[in-house]
């Protein structure tokens, strides 16, 4: 018995060194190309021109944790970069992309960011209504570590510009 014992913890403690193992530990588990986030961002906010003036925020800016919290609640800790540019004009319009510094989170970000759609929606149902159909249609898809959010007329060709410049390995 006692032998089955030392077996079944040695076993556990195995598995739980090869789980200590498959952590990052802070280091970059990206699995995809650096793009610059730059020349990404004036991609897509081309790609549809039928998008009014944009408010851009940005990983770079002093305040980028506070502004990012209104984008999403995932642990700011997990966030390489981002970009978040809404409609200045207060309309449903936005386009953000967020790279992780780990692929692996990306579920939980395209999670959250599914939320704060809902709740954009709910916002746009009860104080401007012809909006609705713009975050009906909201895209959130990912390349590698790099998750994008699109919220426009033409999402579909911002879609597409956004896997192009992966393609393309930054435009």
């Amino acid at each position: 018995m006692k032998r089955m014992r030392q077996a079944a913890f040695l076993a556990l403690a195995a598995l739980a060194l090869l789980g200590c193992l498959g952590c990052s530990n802070g280091a970059q588990d990206d699995g995809g190309p650096d793009i610059d986030m730059a020349a990404l961002r004036g991609a897509l906010l081309e790609a549809d021109t039928t998008l009014p003036e944009m408010v851009v925020k940005t990983s770079d800016e002093a305040e980028a944790k506070d502004n990012f919290f209104y984008l999403s609640d995932l642990d700011y800790g997990k966030v390489e970069s981002y970009f978040y540019a809404y409609a200045d004009a207060g309309t449903a319009e936005e386009i953000a992309v967020i790279k992780l510094k780990n692929k692996a989170d990306a579920a939980a970000l395209m999670d959250s960011l599914h939320k704060h759609v809902e709740s954009r929606q709910g916002t746009f149902e009860e104080y401007d209504p012809e909006q609705v159909p713009l975050t009906e249609g909201a895209v959130i898809t990912r390349e590698g570590p790099y998750v994008a959010l699109i919220v426009s007329r033409k999402n579909g060709l911002v879609q597409t510009a956004f896997q192009g410049f992966f393609e393309t390995d930054g435009g």
